[in-house]
């Protein structure tokens, strides 16, 4: 008979733990070791674990964590997964260095105390795959077991969760954890192509987080950034991915779980390319290769020859998306005859030969194009994954799903988490879309989820994506059943090991109307275009709205660092995004005072007329200051992050605002001199202070 602490599985995966429910159906059939109580429902509840188990049950008593004397493993158990227990130990202040023992049992990690520990007593479901594990914490013992080397990592991660997250007192709950994903494949991204170029060091750093939250593919989005051998022209020396950093990359990741998924853009997005004359031959447009010319696949396989060999998944991304302007080059003669969906398609099958055919690997291609042709659907080989992408916070993605479910192709859902071109995320919106996406998704037969993050105007830093990226953890491992309001209350315990919620709070400050999601074309717009007096108010009032939340936001968020255990350098970056919402709310206000104080000083006495330029002088100096701060700021968390090629070009922004201060401020010094001279002052417009009569 099978154990009834871990039984009614089937009820259980209906209504997982994490919507609450759990607690319920547990109290109704009964435990076994030791009465249950109602209280334990709010025990679980209060479990902060991202993503949340498939099955959790709170036992009575705990695990002293002060008496760890030992961490057995099997001899086949990676060494980095005792170290990162080890290290979890120190980061929560334990002062242990508790010995390594062989485990007899493969697949299996224990925390062993003083006492003679027991066995456990958890099954693994029927239907379990080399991902599923248990975790079960007695006053005596913790053990950690899967059925294959995946669910070893996953449960060793669900522990240090434990530790970090939810221990008091230097102790754990007494509980048992039965567990499994959702969907198979559960990716994340990290676009090196577009300007940043993340240092070897921080993508390390982002595939420990990834896996710590059980995400167990890390990809890069490649352009041109990549120091080809064979085309030692196309990526720039100081900003590029190099083949031993990707070597390297992979050998770190594979201990810990996660594998690395190359890609390369193998059809639009070439323009950086094909910006060198060499390859102007190449041409569909300024922006796309040509797929009538055979000297474009000799490129494309001279490229994938320098990646793939490094690359140990057996998957390969050729991209593919947005490729407008087919059939209005040199192929143009051809899409007449045979129309832009074969054409595309036959592209297909051209890579599908490099990749494949000759390189072993299984392709994989972005979705939105062929969906424009789903007559073409069923014309591309057999076994590529498609990658339906879409990016709204949409209440339905079926429309993008179903052709592919219908074709018989696998395909992954891939959402974002809606960074680009903005100072912070757009939280509310990735909340949405990935849920929303990732939910259908489950239910039409995805395999995988690729959560993406795109650097468009390449101003973009890597470590707010970190709120985005684990909420799309959570949705993929329960198949978006989690409410959002849990995850949020739970993920600072889990990522920076806060004792309260203060990075949720925080993050719920940043979703609000005003400042969520702020267009980095919006902080950089001019403070002050000209304005209607009857705006100024309103103007007004909007910015002190703005300052009073983002200060909040940005209070939580300082709480939470100051508490953090872990990753606390990660808030600099949200930290730094708030500061600069602050700064343009601070910024409108100082040139309103300005404009509004030249203003005044028309036909004011002349001692008056220098004493309100002097206060417009005060107003755009303390804004100036608090741009060259913002600018100070950007460029040592570059540095921290990010290889130095591009960092200029945003630097740059930043030096021409400092420019059209010190002009505002030399024009303001000019027209003090007029005063003392007894001439008229400049007119507002003259000066760059323009406010327009109401009426």
């Amino acid at each position: 008979m099978r154990n009834n602490t871990l039984g009614r599985n089937r009820l259980r995966q209906r209504y997982p733990a994490s919507r609450g429910l759990l607690p319920a159906i547990l109290f109704w059939f009964g435990m076994a070791n030791g009465p249950w109580r109602a209280s334990q429902a709010g025990a679980i509840d209060e479990l902060r674990l991202v993503p949340f188990p498939k099955e959790v049950i709170v036992r009575s008593g705990r695990f002293p964590l002060r008496s760890i004397r030992a961490i057995e493993a099997h001899a086949s158990c990676p060494a980095v997964m005792t170290a990162h227990l080890r290290d979890e130990l120190r980061l929560a202040g334990l002062d242990l260095s508790p010995a390594l023992a062989d485990g007899a049992m493969s697949n299996t990690v224990r925390l062993l105390s003083r006492k003679a520990p027991g066995a456990s007593a958890l099954e693994f479901r029927p239907e379990a795959t080399a991902e599923d594990y248990t975790l079960e914490v007695a006053s005596d013992s913790v053990t950690v077991r899967a059925c294959g080397a995946a669910g070893l990592a996953h449960g060793v991660q669900t522990l240090r969760q434990l530790i970090r997250a939810n221990r008091v007192d230097d102790t754990l709950p007494c509980l048992a954890i039965r567990d499994w994903p959702s969907l198979r494949w559960r990716a994340f991204q990290d676009d090196l192509t577009r300007g940043p170029s993340t240092t070897l060091e921080n993508l390390k750093l982002e595939v420990e987080l990834g896996a710590l939250l059980k995400l167990n593919v890390f990809t890069y989005y490649m352009e041109y950034q990549f120091t080809f051998a064979k085309h030692p022209i196309i990526g720039p020396p100081d900003g590029s991915f190099t083949a031993p950093e990707l070597k390297e990359l992979v050998g770190f990741a594979r201990p810990i779980g996660v594998n690395v998924l190359g890609n390369q853009q193998s059809f639009g997005h070439f323009t950086a390319i094909l910006a060198h004359q060499e390859y102007a031959p190449l041409r569909e447009t300024p922006y796309l290769l040509c797929p009538t010319n055979e000297d474009t696949y000799a490129l494309l396989d001279d490229l994938y020859s320098e990646v793939m060999p490094a690359l140990e998944f057996p998957y390969f991304n050729v991209c593919c998306d947005e490729t407008d302007g087919l059939g209005q080059g040199p192929s143009k003669p051809v899409a007449d005859q045979i129309g832009l969906g074969s054409l595309y398609v036959r592209h297909i099958q051209r890579l599908h030969s490099l990749v494949t055919d000759k390189h072993g690997k299984r392709m994989m291609m972005w979705g939105d194009i062929i969906l424009r042709h789903p007559d073409q659907i069923g014309k591309a080989p057999k076994n590529v994954i498609m990658l339906t992408w879409g990016y709204e916070p949409r209440q339905s993605f079926e429309d993008q799903i179903i052709p592919f479910a219908r074709s018989g192709h696998e395909f992954w859902v891939c959402p974002g988490v809606s960074c680009w071109s903005r100072v912070l995320p757009d939280f509310p919106a990735a909340v949405t879309n990935i849920q929303n996406f990732v939910r259908d998704g489950a239910r039409l037969g995805a395999v995988g989820m690729l959560n993406t993050a795109w650097d468009d105007d390449g101003e973009s830093f890597n470590a707010p994506n970190w709120h985005g990226f684990a909420w799309g953890a959570e949705c993929a491992w329960n198949a978006a059943n989690t409410p959002y309001t849990a995850f949020n209350r739970r993920l600072g315990a889990v990522l920076f090991g806060e004792r309260t919620d203060h990075f949720g709070r925080a993050i719920d400050l940043l979703s609000t109307p005003g400042i969520r999601g702020m267009p980095n074309r919006e902080f950089w717009k001019p403070a002050l275009d000209p304005i209607k007096l009857e705006r100024a108010d309103r103007t007004i009032e909007h910015c002190r709205r703005v300052l009073h939340t983002v200060r909040l936001a940005i209070e939580e968020l300082g709480v939470c660092q100051r508490e953090a255990s872990a990753n606390g350098a990660l808030l600099d970056y949200f930290i730094f995004g708030a500061r600069r919402i602050e700064a343009h709310a601070e910024s409108q206000l100082d040139h309103l005072e300005a404009a509004i104080a030249y203003r005044s000083a028309d036909g004011a006495p002349a001692v008056e007329q220098t004493r309100l330029i002097e206060r417009a002088e005060g107003a755009l100096r303390r804004a100036r200051r608090t741009h060259l701060g913002i600018r100070t700021r950007f460029v040592e968390l570059w540095d921290r992050e990010n290889k130095p090629y591009a960092r200029d070009w945003t630097v740059r922004r930043y030096d021409d605002a400092l420019a059209n201060y010190d002009r505002l401020l030399e024009r303001l010094s000019d027209a003090k001199t007029a005063i003392g001279l007894g001439r008229p002052l400049p007119k507002p417009i003259e000066i760059g202070l323009e406010l327009i009569e109401t009426g």
